[in-house]
């Protein structure tokens, strides 16, 4: 019972007890969590759009079009890239780590990977 007791306890503490209002933050703690909040969003609409992109190659193979060899290829693609992604920006979170911006840099990071994947993956719908 005391395990489960202490994990509860140290989950309230992490979440922040009061409405943060990220146009006035300014201690570090609210700026990640502000980040973090507009970060999940673009994390959210990227999952949607890989989604919506391997949606599309839901179809029967073709003679010239081979729909399940492209979506294994993006599947591959998607993962080859979170890979990449990640080992980027723990690297951008390695050259600030003495700071306290370090956090921010590496959300930072992940989102503009994220925004341009959506790109990414967008074109790749159209074609």
């Amino acid at each position: 019972m005391k395990p489960l007791f202490l994990f509860f306890i140290l989950l309230c503490a992490g979440a922040p007890s009061y409405a943060l209002d990220c146009k006035k933050a300014v201690s570090t703690m609210d700026l990640n969590e502000c980040a973090s909040v507009e970060a999940k969003k673009v994390e959210a609409k990227l999952n949607r759009v890989y989604q919506k992109a391997l949606k599309s190659l839901d179809q029967p193979d073709t003679e010239t079009e081979l729909y399940s060899e492209m979506k294994k290829k993006l599947i591959n693609a998607q993962r080859a890239w979170v890979k990449f992604r990640e080992a980027d920006c723990d690297a951008v979170f390695q050259r600030h780590a003495s700071g306290s911006i370090r956090t921010m840099m590496q959300i930072g990071c992940m989102q503009t990977h994220a925004e341009r994947r959506i790109e990414d993956l967008d074109d790749y719908d159209k074609n």
